[in-house]
């Protein structure tokens, strides 16, 4: 419906594919990059250098990236995902608003959701209770994505003791 793409990895290529494409063709599933799980050590970090050991509000054990062309793409995304009846927003950071100031994140923008499911399944497995992120990002940034760009935002982030 809105055109989001999700990182692929093709043969050394690394790319971007329509998740409605990907939905269309079990070959293309296999490309797809899935973010791995917050480590244990930044987790524990995290507890306790920004949330007083406080674990509810670690809130991006688990994370996943949307990428956009364009805005209108985003925004469509973003009102479908806050509309739908088996999700529960628990917190949205935009990080795309002229208020934010991007020197905090090297110049990264992105919309940023914390969600639940909400659903049937989500109640019989128990999972309601967890917690998922959910990143919208346009495609210029994404591109400009790099592991020497997140270890410039790790130094950043730690400088600042959060």
């Amino acid at each position: 419906k809105t055109g989001g793409m999700v990182p692929t990895f093709d043969g050394g290529t690394r790319g971007f594919s329509k998740w409605k494409d990907i939905c269309d063709d079990p070959a293309l599933s296999g490309q797809v990059m899935w973010t791995s799980m917050k480590k244990h050590g930044r987790a524990f970090e995290k507890l306790l250098r920004v949330y007083g050991n406080k674990p509810a509000r670690l809130l991006d054990v688990t994370r996943n990236l949307l990428v956009f062309n364009t805005m209108t793409d985003l925004t469509n995304c973003l009102g479908i995902i806050v509309t739908d009846e088996n999700v529960r927003v628990e917190r949205l950071k935009n990080r795309m608003g002229v208020h934010y100031d991007s020197s905090e994140t090297g110049g990264y923008r992105d919309v940023c959701i914390n969600l639940r499911l909400m659903n049937k399944e989500a109640f019989a497995l128990g999972a309601e209770l967890h917690i998922c992120e959910v990143q919208l990002i346009l495609k210029d940034f994404a591109d400009l994505r790099s592991s020497d760009g997140h270890k410039r935002y790790v130094q950043a982030r730690n400088t600042r003791g959060v």
